[in-house]
């Protein structure tokens, strides 16, 4: 679940980017992930995790995407009623929730490069910056 903190992406076209990206009937949304932990032959245990990404509706494929191509990706974002799915259905249902967001519900705009540096961390880093 993300907190209400919109998702960066700079992938894709270039001069790369930083774009935020908020869901607009979401204020704290889902993404589809796994999460699995392993344990070493030492006895430690490993955990990790990984965000499924799908193809990008129209509005990421403008950020992660080439000209004239359908190739970008985008997390796969939850509905609310998918959540539960995901988190307690079937295989089979689970799978069926990995769809492309809604067009219209996908919020993005250009943002500081600042938020490529961990030294920045304020409320600043998400505001839209006009395009150079």
């Amino acid at each position: 679940m993300s907190d209400g903190q919109p998702f960066t992406d700079a992938a894709g076209r270039l001069p790369k980017r930083p774009w935020t990206i908020r869901i607009g009937d979401q204020p704290v949304f889902g993404m589809a992930g796994l999460w699995d932990a392993s344990t070493r032959a030492d006895g430690s245990v490993v955990e990790s995790c990984a965000v499924i990404t799908i193809p990008a509706n129209a509005v990421m494929n403008v950020i992660d995407g080439t000209a004239d191509s359908n190739d970008g990706r985008m997390p796969a974002v939850l509905t609310k009623e998918a959540q539960e799915v995901w988190l307690h259905g079937t295989v089979e249902e689970a799978f069926a929730c990995l769809v492309p967001y809604s067009d219209e519900l996908t919020i993005a705009h250009l943002v500081s490069k600042r938020v490529n540096s961990p030294k920045n961390n304020d409320a600043g880093l998400v505001e839209e910056v006009a395009v150079a």
